[in-house]
């Protein structure tokens, strides 16, 4: 399989309410606060006749001024009693943005490059806005290392060792990936109640939680409830509690898909359009695996699920991947470049709104389920050498 560019320019985002974080920045200076309202205002390099924006992080992102750069100098203002998240966003492409925690009390100035926003800002005296500046900062840090990895696969590229370049980017990305998940997890724990953990819990690499809400649950339940405590009438409080209520309900649906139970069966098109049954496939060992040609963790793991298909195949294995794609082109042109069409292939092309997937509690990608020859899963999110182990327990 031909390396997937992970894109790490854009690889680690943080994920509210559908928006995603880019490497941000924002100045705060120690001017006396208002109970009037808020403001935020300063000078912005390479902005001069931009307009720039401050919007509500809603469902809709709802724009609450703006303001024309003349001199460098530009000032938006607002009023909300509570505390909410916002966009500073500079035109009309999301290319530099930071997000803001403001409220009545708050007045802030802004400084920066618009053109840099990320690597150009300070902020100072805002406790809140300068813990989001440190995990925008760790943000861009660890994805000038992902960066490194995808020139060091590009540069070093031949084919020769394809297969073992593979292996060191993606074993270096890993480590890079497991490092950002004890970060995140310290921050949260340390700043319960701010907006700064709802930002973090919702952190992503690619498309991918890095903390994955049904692998951290209580951590996930811990940050809506100080949340609560700290900022009830938020509007994102409010709504990422609505989510953690939806998450305790899918993890109780969980429970009829959990190791021994029997695996749900299922219809669904193939490539061609013709229809396959997952209970078509008994009688043999299973890797329900449910995966999506944009989802980089996914392809990474490809080459390990074919090398054991291909050595236990004529011992009774199969796979059946279920796709997440929203596009046909995109799923059939990822199984030819990962050379994966050997085993069986099926998608409803709804992306998250898969039907099987709902099926399977599928919050997270990749996701799979070992099922053994009578339709019981006997396994779960068997990844790297786990999957081969217990393949050769079960079938050498």
């Amino acid at each position: 399989m031909a390396y997937n560019k992970l894109r790490y320019k854009n690889m680690f985002k943080i994920n509210i309410i559908a928006m995603m974080l880019v490497a941000v920045s924002l100045f705060s200076c120690n001017n006396a606060a208002t109970n009037d309202g808020f403001s935020v205002s300063g000078k912005l390099e390479n902005a001069e006749g931009k307009t720039v924006y401050l919007k509500l992080v809603s469902q809709n992102l709802t724009v609450v001024d703006s303001s024309i750069v003349e001199d460098g100098l530009y000032e938006l203002n607002g009023t909300k009693e509570n505390i909410e998240l916002y966009i500073f966003q500079v035109g009309q492409g999301f290319d530099q943005f930071a997000y803001l925690s403001l409220d009545n009390n708050t007045n802030m100035t802004l400084n920066g490059d618009a053109e840099n926003l990320s690597a150009t800002y300070t902020i100072e005296n805002s406790k809140e806005n300068e813990l989001i500046r440190g995990l925008t900062i760790r943000n861009s840090e660890a994805m000038a290392k992902m960066s490194k990895i995808d020139e060091l696969y590009s540069t070093n590229l031949t084919e020769t060792n394809k297969d073992s370049l593979q292996t060191v980017c993606m074993d270096k990305a890993q480590k890079i990936v497991e490092g950002e998940k004890a970060f995140i997890t310290n921050f949260i724990k340390d700043n319960y109640g701010t907006m700064a953990s709802l930002l973090a819990v919702n952190q992503q690499i690619g498309r991918q939680f890095v903390l994955a809400p049904e692998e951290n649950v209580e951590l996930w339940i811990k940050v809506s409830d100080e949340l609560v405590k700290s900022h009830p009438n938020s509007s994102q409080t409010i709504s990422f509690k609505t989510s953690i209520e939806q998450l305790k309900m899918s993890q109780q649906a969980s429970a009829t898909v959990e190791v021994g139970s029997m695996a749900p069966d299922f219809e669904l098109a193939k490539p061609d359009g013709s229809m396959m049954k997952l209970s078509d496939l008994k009688g043999q060992y299973v890797l329900l695996d449910f995966w999506a040609s944009w989802c980089s963790p996914c392809r990474g793991e490809n080459p390990n699920v074919l090398a054991n298909y291909k050595k236990f195949k004529n011992k009774g294995f199969t796979v059946f991947q279920v796709s997440l794609d929203r596009t046909h082109d995109a799923w059939l042109k990822a199984i030819e470049d990962d050379g994966l069409g050997d085993w069986h292939h099926a998608s409803d092309i709804k992306g998250w709104k898969s039907a099987p997937a709902a099926v399977y509690n599928v919050r997270s990608i990749p996701a799979s389920f070992l099922i053994d020859p009578d339709g019981k899963i006997i396994a779960a999110n068997l990844r790297g050498s786990a999957l081969g182990a217990k393949l050769s327990e079960l079938l050498d």
